[in-house]
């Protein structure tokens, strides 16, 4: 927590932002558990339980769109707006049993949620400075890894003792005190003149981002990284309790020491920060996660597979912190909420196609054979993003932000 301009605690904006963000993450978890028991209580069927989460995932199509309003309006009004928006349309949700408008208030919800992802990384510099910026990504997303894994289980606690509406009660009051807090967070209005039309200033977004190599790199790493790695998603259970027969138990150890192992990565990589290129960090962690999901697919005993799990998500946590700060020290202001909406957009393109692609290797190959085949792809992911960085003009590769070299 201690950082070059003093400890983070004492940044009175940055624990604000923090708090809020910590509550809204661990309610968003438990209300997931809740709307996947609630539609098959509706439906009594898999098929729509996958509508409704792809449902979440359709807004996020038109990120590059929401990242021109996030670099143009007050990033203050959007995230509190979106907060408040999350928290009506939850409520909503308690209300119905319609399946069809239960789709209807999840598209909304995403649509809320593909204006406030990008903009609250936007808004990260003017909130801590520029040398506290490793660490303060390392607190949220650590925070994030935490929620991972106490979210579900709150959520199915509250689900199986006081029913799905209190979950859902839960979500919505973690976003408004999210809302109340990122209020009271005093945010600059983005920089520079906002003469062009919205059409101009989204085509000079995508022309920044296709010349600037090493910001590229990160977005195009994002969607493959997630596209290789998140194929192993569907094979966790089947290696829990097929291979292993270790069961359901099994399966929630196996979720679980990934997610303890982003709160190590995250950690690790705010004490790194200075002392090491965060684009080296960032290229080494993906082939640590190849080696990792390898590993887990040779394992010849359930412990090793644990322990695996744990090194690929403390490589999943280095990469997340690693890349935030990599664009928000690299990107200029006036360009941030664009750079952070096509991320975005490569994040939930690459989720929403490495689960069916993960299933059908899955049913062709076994688990086994899954975790071995994503291993060898985010290599060869690597090998891609490694040689995007290293045909990087001279000048961008020796661009400096403080120990960044």
């Amino acid at each position: 927590m201690s950082a070059a301009g003093g400890s983070l605690l004492r940044n009175k904006r940055f624990l604000q932002l923090w708090i809020g963000q910590g509550f809204s993450f661990v309610g968003d978890f438990a209300s997931t558990v809740a709307l996947v028991v609630l539609v098959v209580q509706i439906s009594s069927s898999a098929s729509a339980v996958g509508g409704v989460l792809v449902a979440r995932l359709v807004p996020t199509l038109a990120s590059p769109l929401v990242g021109v309003l996030a670099d143009r309006l007050d990033r203050r009004v959007i995230l509190v707006a979106c907060d408040l928006a999350r928290a009506a349309l939850i409520v909503g949700v308690i209300f119905t049993r319609s399946l069809v408008l239960i789709y209807a208030l999840v598209f909304l919800i995403g649509v809320a949620r593909t204006f406030f992802n990008p903009t609250i990384r936007a808004a990260f510099p003017s909130v801590v400075g520029e040398g506290d910026l490793a660490r303060a990504n390392a607190i949220i997303s650590g925070t994030f890894s935490v929620s991972v894994m106490a979210g579900p289980a709150l959520g199915g606690l509250l689900v199986a003792t006081a029913g799905v509406e209190a979950a859902f009660a839960l979500d919505a009051a973690t976003y408004l005190i999210s809302a109340t807090l990122l209020s009271r967070v005093p945010l600059p209005l983005p920089e520079g003149e906002h003469g062009e039309s919205f059409a101009g200033e989204l085509r000079a977004g995508l022309s920044y981002l296709a010349g600037a190599r090493i910001p590229l790199a990160v977005v195009v790493g994002t969607f493959l990284t997630i596209l290789t790695a998140n194929a192993t998603v569907p094979a966790e259970v089947f290696m829990a309790k097929g291979i292993f027969d270790a069961g359901d138990t099994g399966y929630g150890l196996l979720v679980a020491f990934w997610g303890g192992g982003m709160v190590v990565g995250s950690a690790l990589t705010a004490v790194l920060d200075g002392r090491v290129n965060l684009v080296l960090l960032y290229f080494v962690s993906i082939f640590i996660t190849a080696l990792a999901l390898a590993g887990a697919g040779v394992s010849p005993a359930f412990t090793f597979a644990l322990i695996a799990l744990a090194i690929a998500g403390a490589a999943n946590g280095m990469d997340n912190v690693a890349t935030d700060t990599i664009l928000q020290r690299r990107v200029p202001d006036t360009l941030l909420g664009r750079v952070f909406s096509v991320r975005f957009l490569g994040y939930s393109a690459g989720e929403a196609l490495a689960y069916p692609l993960g299933g059908l290797i899955i049913d062709s190959a076994g688990p086994r054979s899954t975790y071995l085949l994503a291993g060898a792809a985010t290599a060869s992911a690597g090998l891609l993003i490694l040689l995007m960085i290293a045909t990087a003009p001279k000048k961008e590769k020796a661009h400096e932000y403080g120990a960044e070299g």
